[in-house]
């Protein structure tokens, strides 16, 4: 049984998140910036700036896919990290919750915490495989050893315990193909406001010498899941029920917020939980075709026995915002496209707050949601997935001009597939899309790097690695000289790592991962450059439009070149191991 958090002062520096909009309409490409100021040990601020539209990369257990510690401290690409807790669950308590000092998760996981912004969410949000329904006190969780039902006072207790810099509320998202039945809507739409409003609730920080109501705080940067699945209505509703002006019992509960919203920091959308067939994001040509959702899900959940629940007690945590509730709600159409659906979760919400979204795609659907939405931090997921495959990306916004079409007058593909046996003897970079870009000197000795990944500019590094934080003072006086540093050596070829993928060597993911991560930053460096170039909104947005068809036209959005890169994959795969030892045995069994 885990020990609630909110049974025992905390003492604790709360990090303060705020979002700075420098300019952009309610929908539309925007830049801002992301500022996270903290406390030191020593009682002094520092702040960790983040400018927008970037990304988060998501973990395994902790990890960045393919990626030693080093290597994260190293990335400049990498500024936020995203934690799913459930992986953590097969023990209870979860190991990490053991951990103790400040800035829990950031040790425990071996993060910079002067680097790094790390977020706490319960489930993978990329993952919208089956689960079992969530209750009205609980969530279903995956992890190693199966299911795992966390209530909502484990959550509570967990994150106030690792202390995250940004925390996401649960949400009661149903994992079914649309259309839901109106009371499974509703009963989401009010559970997920229950349940952000609980982990809303103050808590007594007694980094103060003496107690008074003004030291119970709010404990940390929250993000809400925008709840109402595929319909429109059902997304306006819930975004009306965080805005509206509590009262009673239920503005006690949240004080000193008068409405949900005021203690948000920002709003995440799920696209995985949409994703039943491929979403098609609507474009200039194609605004009237809808969301394709499977008939047949493979999910299993009973919706007449959740139907049947009751809805949370609303005598201790708010439940129900307004009478609106109980009117039916409009009936529920599968025509949407996801820009509408977005929009109407945003219409009703401040503009000057962060906008997330997870399990995009393509290069093409981030410029489109930026273009069409505004949304300002991605998930690196795709870039990741790509790396698994071996695929280096290779592309650059905005394309130069005279970059618009690959040979024989086709669209370039989005990166290389090094499992292609035409890359064995490519001893070339990775990348061709920068060296066709401004500003890059192209000649091979140069010392300024092309591309910052680790792939295309190593470096020995002149101070011991380090591979935990226990590592870190004893070579502190190394790394602050700056004496010693070396140019940058050539590059790894193309040839290099299909040789390394053939061999199954684990260094081939991770140059491909640093890699791809530092072009989806080169990606969004070149999107704020557009829009921040011209002062006018309108020009911006005209100007970026311009430049998005561009590349639209100039790359192919099917990414074939995924399609072909994971046939090699699997062909490789049977070819050694324990796919090649089945076969034998099979040929033996025949003989």
């Amino acid at each position: 049984m885990t020990q609630s958090a909110a049974a025992k002062p905390l003492g604790i520096h709360v990090p303060k998140l705020t979002f700075s909009l420098d300019q952009g309409p309610q929908f539309g490409p925007r830049v801002g910036r992301l500022c996270l100021t903290r406390w030191s040990d020593s009682l002094s601020r520092y702040a960790i700036d983040i400018p927008t539209p970037n990304f988060l990369v998501g973990t395994s257990r902790g990890a960045v896919p393919h990626l030693s510690r080093d290597h994260v401290l190293s990335a400049n690409a990498i500024s936020w990290i995203n934690v799913p807790f459930e992986s953590f669950l097969e023990h209870t308590p979860p190991v990490p919750t053991y951990q103790t000092g400040p800035q829990p998760l950031h040790n425990f996981l071996g993060f910079d915490s002067s680097k790094h912004i790390v977020s706490l969410s319960l489930r993978d949000p990329l993952d919208a495989g089956e689960m079992p329904p969530n209750g009205n006190a609980h969530v279903s969780a995956s992890c190693m050893r199966g299911v795992r039902k966390v209530t909502i006072a484990d959550w509570r207790s967990y994150v106030l315990t690792m202390q995250p810099d940004v925390a996401f509320a649960l949400s009661d998202t149903p994992f079914t193909a649309a259309p839901h039945s109106q009371k499974r809507i509703t009963k989401s739409i009010e559970r997920s406001a229950a349940w952000l409003a609980d982990l809303l609730r103050p808590f007594r920080n007694t980094t103060d010498d003496t107690f008074s109501e003004s030291n119970h705080t709010h404990p940390l940067n929250v993000f809400v899941h925008m709840a109402g699945g595929a319909s429109t209505s059902a997304r306006k509703s819930f975004s009306h029920h965080i805005t509206e002006i509590l009262h009673g019992a239920e503005a006690d509960a949240v004080k000193p917020f008068r409405c949900l919203d005021e203690g948000v920091a920002g709003y995440a959308f799920d696209l995985a939980t949409l994703r039943m067939k491929p979403v098609p994001f609507s474009t200039g040509d194609d605004r009237g075709r809808s969301i394709e959702i499977a008939e047949n899900s493979t999910i299993l959940q009973e919706l007449e026995s959740l139907a049947e629940i009751p809805t949370p007690n609303t005598t201790h945590t708010p439940t129900s915002f307004s009478s609106s509730m109980n009117e039916p709600l409009p009936s529920i159409s599968l025509a949407p496209t996801l820009d509408e659906l977005l929009r109407a979760s945003l219409n009703p919400l401040p503009i000057a707050k962060p906008r997330l979204i997870t399990d995009v795609r393509s290069p093409h659907e981030i410029l489109r949601l930026i273009r069409d939405i505004g949304i300002d931090v991605f998930d690196a997921g795709w870039v990741v997935k790509a790396a698994d495959i071996g695929v280096a990306l290779d592309f650059i916004f905005p394309v130069p001009s005279t970059h618009d079409v690959g040979p024989d007058h086709c669209n370039r593909d989005i990166g290389h597939n090094l499992y292609d046996s035409k890359y064995a003897s490519d001893f070339t970079g990775l990348t061709d899309a920068f060296l066709a870009g401004p500003g890059h000197d192209k000649t091979p000795s140069s010392v300024s790097p092309i591309c910052s990944c680790i792939a295309c500019s190593p470096v020995i590094p002149s101070y011991p690695i380090r591979h935990s934080k226990a590592d870190v003072k004893s070579h502190q006086a190394h790394s602050d000289d700056g004496v010693g540093r070396e140019p940058f050596l050539p590059a790894f070829t193309r040839a290099y790592l299909h040789h390394l993928l053939h061999t199954h060597e684990m260094s081939a993911h991770t140059f491909l991962v640093a890699h791809n991560l530092a072009v989806l930053d080169a990606l969004l460096t070149g999107v704020r450059t557009i829009i921040s170039a011209h002062v006018d909104h309108n020009e911006a947005t005209a100007v970026f439009a311009q430049e998005v068809t561009r590349f639209e036209e100039a790359y192919d959005e099917a990414m074939s070149v995924l399609h072909s890169a994971r046939d090699n994959w699997e062909d490789v795969k049977r070819a050694r191991g324990k796919g090649r030892l089945a076969r034998e045995s099979g040929k033996t069994e025949g003989k």
